[in-house]
């Protein structure tokens, strides 16, 4: 089903925002690349990190890498170019924490505690660690976040928010949806039956992003990955249409 998924995202565009924000893309994966504190992170995730709920260490370097992105895009009317890219670092940072605890209850704070001893090693302000950690808190869905009183800072937590809220559009449909299928082990058949009613959940995601680049483009995410859900059901009923059947008999 990946296979199959990621071929029928591959027949539409990408969403516009990797051609509107190129340059801070590309400012972002070159920070991503060299930077020390953020190399000492990424080899931390892929020991901390857990895989089985499609949140692992693609999803969290993805996360980081566009989270610099919108830090550094968003910083423009903020900072000069060298506090921009400090910005765009601590939103990194924070989007390779962000799951540390994916699994657990209330899993933004239990993250944002379990990454406290590691950002407390890094040679940041007291205040950038104190932003680092806000923001994993923060990224929970559908929850009211801790506002902060730097704009910087709530730039980094709005960032973070905003990256991994892009997940929820085409990824979800190609990668994290089946690998948590996969984890749990669950039936086939019932998601396809839930399908409809999971698509009307993730539209919700779409007026709840908080950077500007995000309202602007977030949206286009989730809109995109709608479609290539939309798609995906079809194959899926088709596919399995007699034992849909058969289910529905019983």
């Amino acid at each position: 089903m990946i296979r199959v998924s990621q071929r029928i995202a591959g027949s539409f565009a990408e969403p516009p925002f990797y051609d509107a924000c190129r340059e801070d893309l590309r400012v972002s994966a070159d920070l991503f690349a060299r930077d020390p504190q953020v190399l000492i992170c990424r080899a931390r995730i892929r020991e901390d990190l857990q895989e089985g709920f499609g949140h692992g260490v693609g999803h969290a370097e993805k996360v980081a890498v566009e989270a610099g992105a919108l830090a550094h895009r968003e910083g423009a009317a903020l900072l000069p170019e060298g506090p921009r890219r400090q910005a765009a670092v601590l939103a990194q940072i924070a989007g390779l924490l962000h799951d540390l605890r994916r699994g657990e209850k209330d899993h933004a704070r239990a993250s944002a505690a379990a990454a406290e001893p590691l950002v407390a090693s890094f040679s940041f302000k007291t205040e950038e660690g104190r932003w680092v950690l806000t923001a994993i808190g923060n990224h929970e869905a559908f929850t009211e976040p801790q506002r902060l009183d730097s704009p910087v800072g709530q730039t980094v937590s709005d960032a973070l928010y905003d990256a991994d809220k892009f997940r929820w559009g085409p990824d979800n449909f190609t990668i994290t949806l089946w690998e948590m299928l996969r984890f749990s082990k669950a039936p086939l058949l019932p998601l396809i039956s839930r399908f409809p009613r999971g698509m009307k959940g993730i539209d919700k995601i779409r007026s709840t992003f908080r950077t500007a680049t995000g309202r602007r483009h977030g949206p286009e995410f989730i809109d995109l990955g709608l479609k290539i859900g939309a798609e995906i059901l079809k194959f899926l009923e088709k596919r399995f249409a007699e034992e849909l059947r058969e289910e529905k008999s019983r």
